[in-house]
């Protein structure tokens, strides 16, 4: 049992070794690496050396510094090849941003969090820009929300407890207390809202992606400018919203009398 732990802790370690080289965008030296880790250059060497024997990392014969290796890439193909709900959802989200005149975005749950796997701005107007790949918590984001709504209220609060929900701006919800009700809601109306809960000044409305085994791990959503007056106030965004995700759910074979059949 306790070999499993040194393990598992290893693991963390590893991954932890590939983000210092995804944080600086280039290659680093064993003291450099020491010196962000604060672990002992014995124990870093150790993980580069298994990491270097199965590619995830490589070692500049020159001068001796690390960088990542050719088999990330080709771990991050084999997700992105699985990944079929991009492209199915795009067309849907180009409808989307030019009906609503806002930025349009699928997010997908990874982990505790989630990632901006796709983005669509308006023609014209102002736009707010987020790139794909930009990670953004769940319980202060409207697609977050939509995501957390559709879990079982225990897997939704476990992942809250272990992610913590941080104030971000004077308007974030920071307790279940104060999120449940608003996940309720969501599940009663088929979408989210948010206004500046995430960023100052911004409002989103956000709607679930099911996929054919019924699962909701993405989300489509609308992002611009907070307006004045009530949540529900722009009936059109929301409705564009709510559509965008029925039709791209939809296209990925949900079909809601199928999967509540007794």
């Amino acid at each position: 049992m306790s070999g499993q732990g040194r393990s598992v802790h290893s693991v963390e370690k590893a991954i932890r070794l590939l983000d210092c080289f995804w944080e600086a965008g280039g290659s680093l030296a064993l003291t450099e690496l020491v010196q962000k880790t604060g672990w002992a250059k014995s124990t870093v060497h150790g993980l580069l050396s298994s990491m270097v024997e199965t590619a995830v990392v490589e070692q500049d014969k020159s001068d001796g510094r690390y960088r990542l290796g050719y088999h990330l890439f080709e771990l991050g193909s084999a997700v992105a090849a699985g990944w079929d709900v991009v492209g199915i959802a795009r067309p849907r989200l180009e409808e989307l941003a030019q009906s609503a005149g806002e930025s349009a975005y699928l997010a997908r749950l990874s982990g505790d969090e989630l990632i901006l796997v796709e983005c669509v701005e308006p023609r014209s107007g102002f736009r707010v820009s987020s790139e794909p790949g930009t990670r953004i918590p769940l319980h202060c984001s409207s697609q977050g929300k939509c995501i957390l709504a559709a879990m079982p209220e225990e897997q939704a609060r476990e992942i809250l407890s272990r992610k913590g929900m941080a104030r971000l701006t004077p308007n974030t919800i920071t307790t279940w207390e104060g999120l449940s009700s608003q996940l309720a809601l969501t599940r009663e109306l088929g979408y989210s809202m948010e206004r500046g809960e995430y960023r100052a000044g911004l409002q989103s409305v956000g709607a679930p992606v099911y996929t054919s085994d019924g699962r909701c791990s993405y989300a489509i959503g609308v992002v611009g400018i907070q307006t004045a007056g009530q949540l529900g106030a722009d009936k059109t965004a929301i409705n564009a919203v709510k559509q965008a995700a029925e039709r791209a759910s939809y296209d990925l074979g949900w079909r809601p009398e199928k999967n509540h059949r007794g």
